[in-house]
């Protein structure tokens, strides 16, 4: 990891972002650019009012840059332009090894639809931020479907969080067991089944994290994968939960397309969301 991008607004939620956003960049080694694009006022304004609301908006970066100077360790660089935060942080995911952003500005509980599209869209893995930086990532789940291109969940969640306590958590889903019981099948059997099931998923759960040996743990989950994954995240104290996703464009996604973006409503941590290569192809 070379380069962090971390997104700030104006609001506190801003703050907690650059925050933590150093914190990674000095546990990989890279450097860290801060960006703060201001969209157009909504309403028209006097050119006197625009200039008043650019100076305000650079004079609060520069603070941020001052502030976060002061406690980094690593390059810190600061750019402050005007579009649509969107699509400018599109753009500039192209050249980022991880992008860095808030759940929301308004309720860190929810999550902002800014950050929703570049979930869908950024071409660098994501970090959105909620909670407030006081220590490193500790407990880090890692989100996977046992498809080969999940694998990235646990090595973003490695890079992310050197040294802490990662978990590879799989979820079994009830919906089988659902269709059966509608169909009549006795709920002795459908027990037998889900146990029988459970079992199967632990024992390829742990061939999935062999080579990360000990450095690993595992658990399988009983339910709907986002869902049980962020009740197993509260019950476990995780400050972080990672899931993987397919590149911007992607037409089919790992469990983790759709899965991965309700995560980030469902976890009471912050989520990072892998980026995975693209099976998009034209017809």
């Amino acid at each position: 990891m070379d380069t962090v991008l971390a997104a700030f607004d104006l609001s506190p939620m801003g703050r907690r972002v650059a925050d933590r956003a150093r914190e990674v960049a000095e546990a990989n080694g890279a450097s860290l650019s801060l960006v703060h694009i201001g969209e157009a006022p909504d309403v028209e304004l006097p050119d006197e009012m625009l200039e008043r609301i650019r100076l305000y908006r650079h004079s609060k970066a520069e603070n941020l840059l001052v502030w976060i100077n002061s406690r980094a360790k690593c390059d810190v660089t600061l750019k402050v332009c005007r579009g649509n935060v969107g699509v400018e942080l599109t753009k500039m995911s192209k050249k980022a090894d991880l992008l860095v952003t808030g759940t929301s500005s308004v309720d860190a509980i929810r999550v902002g639809p800014r950050t929703t599209r570049l979930a869908r869209k950024a071409h660098a893995p994501l970090l959105a931020v909620r909670r407030q930086s006081r220590t490193p990532y500790c407990r880090v789940i890692a989100a996977v479907d046992l498809s080969e291109n999940s694998r990235e969940s646990i090595h973003l969640a490695r890079r992310l969080a050197p040294g802490a306590e990662v978990t590879a958590v799989v979820a079994l889903p009830t919906h089988a067991e659902m269709l059966l019981s509608d169909a009549g099948v006795k709920a002795a059997a459908l027990d037998k089944l889900r146990h029988e099931r459970m079992l199967l998923l632990e024992e390829n759960l742990a061939k999935f994290v062999t080579d990360w040996g000990d450095e690993v743990a595992t658990r399988v989950v009983d339910g709907p994968p986002a869902e049980a994954v962020a009740e197993f995240a509260r019950r476990r104290h995780a400050d972080l939960v990672v899931a993987s996703s397919r590149g911007a464009g992607g037409s089919s996604m790992v469990l983790m397309g759709s899965v991965a973006e309700a995560m980030l409503e469902t976890a009471p941590s912050d989520v990072a969301i892998a980026r995975t290569p693209g099976a998009f192809r034209r017809p």
